[in-house]
């Protein structure tokens, strides 16, 4: 009785470098499991860029309302 892994074994010896390498680049260039994470990434990504500029903005018309509310406070002191 021939055992199937020690047929495996034979034929795994008996392919090529080079084609062992062509099919793990076409596995790997058509796998598609983490494009939606990094997708998701970028998304996060371009949503906290947004957050922090309108939060600098909102801070700097802050300081400029406030610093208009002190110096007419100091002038009718």
């Amino acid at each position: 009785m021939i055992r199937s892994n020690s047929i495996f074994a034979k034929r795994r010896g008996r392919i090529r470098v080079s084609e062992r390498s062509r099919a793990l680049v076409v596995r790997f260039w058509s796998d598609r499991s983490g494009a939606t994470a990094i997708e998701y990434g970028l998304i996060a990504g371009l949503t906290f860029l947004a957050v922090v500029g309108a939060l600098r903005f909102y801070a700097d018309r802050m300081t400029a309302m406030y610093q208009y509310i002190g110096s007419n406070v100091a002038k009718s002191s």
